[in-house]
């Protein structure tokens, strides 16, 4: 089985390096478009939305809460001269039943801006501010094989593979 799930103490992720010329702040409803597209080109799998319509349910169903509850400050975006060019969706308690606590649900980089640091910079703004909301793990699942640049990614940043418990 190529999926595992991982986890990472939030103090050692907390004041990751940002690269220059990246805004990052919380994302609302009003940036649920502009997420959905950023959904739709981030991602190179037969499991994502088909198309923008069904990309923009996908969002609103995790603002809706379908995929753990998140706090006020959990979704942040990354944004370069205005656009949307990466995110991290982070919830409390989604709904797998092995997954206690914040869990990274989503961490998207639109193609072009890739290996620029902005997914190690969303990881290190959402661990700050899941850590000052009182955590101190955070939890994602990956496919190893589909995803081994993002795999290698979270290892670099010391998530670690939390065992079967099933």
């Amino acid at each position: 089985m190529s999926q595992l799930t991982l986890n990472a103490q939030l103090k050692a992720l907390s004041g990751l390096d940002r690269p220059a010329g990246i805004e990052l702040a919380t994302l609302t409803r009003y940036d649920i478009p502009a997420l959905a597209s950023l959904y739709l080109v981030a991602y190179d799998s037969e499991e994502i939305a088909e198309n923008l319509f069904d990309a923009v349910e996908e969002m609103r169903l995790a603002f809706n809460g379908e995929f753990g509850k998140h706090l006020d400050n959990s979704f942040v975006g990354a944004w370069v001269d205005g656009e949307l060019v990466g995110a991290v969706l982070v919830t409390i308690n989604p709904p797998w039943d092995e997954v206690d606590g914040p869990f990274i649900i989503d961490l998207m980089v639109a193609p072009k801006f890739r290996g620029r640091g902005i997914a190690t910079a969303l990881i290190g703004e959402v661990a700050a501010r899941i850590d000052q909301a009182g955590y101190d793990m955070i939890g994602l699942r990956i496919d190893h094989h589909q995803a081994h640049d993002a795999f290698r990614l979270y290892e670099h940043l010391g998530f670690e593979e939390i065992p079967n418990r099933r």
